[in-house]
């Protein structure tokens, strides 16, 4: 596994940019290609893509059309450098980061491709531009493909661990996953199960009361999605919600 030093990572983020600014984007892909194709650590990769993205913010449509090709790539490193750099776009093209963001992910095709994206450029944005992304989240969420609206749950559940001192953000995502609450789709349930889950560890309150405005819809709420978003209660709230759902 590699543990690329920091020396390293700034220079290929140097080439990348080089490359890029040339418009020679097949050569931006072969300065990463040998840490694409290595076993090679998320911090390091996370390093990486915010180096790609902190060099490259002025140049978005260059910087964009090399994402495409790294994500061509299709390694798990691709969707990690691709997403940590898309970050640096999101105050000036924050539109274009989230057609990106779920360009890649029906893309990937695959849980941890919508895991990785969701809790980077989507988790960030949830975070650092939340009134903007609020009709984003429902869009999304309304989305056709199961893998584009899981990420709403993943980047839910990046901010709640983020941001542990806002509750009326929080009551305001609740409000956004509580026409999903029913949903069935597997892959799509652990997502808002996992969004839940976090909001449960940090504010029990809001999501206890939550749960209990649902309870008329108990027989249609899938038990994995009630397991997953109980898991972090106190015993007797978790009991509480166990019996009233399970």
């Amino acid at each position: 596994m590699s543990h690329l030093p920091r020396e390293r990572i700034e220079t290929i983020a140097h080439q990348v940019l080089e490359a890029c600014l040339c418009e020679e984007y097949d050569v931006a892909l072969d300065a990463l290609k040998p840490i694409l194709d290595e076993k090679c650590p998320f911090s390091r990769l996370d390093l990486l893509g915010k180096q790609i993205g902190q060099l490259g913010v002025n140049e978005h449509k260059k910087l964009f059309a090399a994402f495409d090709e790294i994500i061509r790539y299709n390694t798990m490193g691709s969707y990690v450098v691709v997403s940590q750099a898309l970050i640096w776009f999101l105050p000036s093209h924050l539109e274009s980061v989230m057609r990106k963001s779920k360009e890649y992910i029906i893309r990937g095709d695959t849980w941890y491709v919508c895991d990785i994206i969701g809790e980077r450029s989507l988790g960030h944005a949830v975070v650092n531009h939340f009134d903007e992304m609020l009709p984003w989240l429902e869009r999304y969420l309304d989305d056709e493909n199961r893998w584009v609206k899981r990420s709403m749950g993943v980047a839910i559940h990046f901010f709640s661990k983020r941001v542990v001192d806002q509750p009326e953000k929080t009551r305001k995502l609740l409000d956004a996953l509580e026409p999903h609450i029913t949903e069935k789709q597997v892959d799509v349930v652990k997502g808002i199960g996992w969004g839940l889950k976090t909001i449960g560890k940090h504010h029990p309150d809001l999501l206890v009361t939550f749960l209990e405005s649902q309870g008329e819809k108990k027989d249609r709420i899938s038990r994995l999605l009630i397991r997953k978003a109980v898991k972090y209660l106190e015993s007797e709230k978790k009991k509480e919600m166990e019996a009233l759902f399970l």
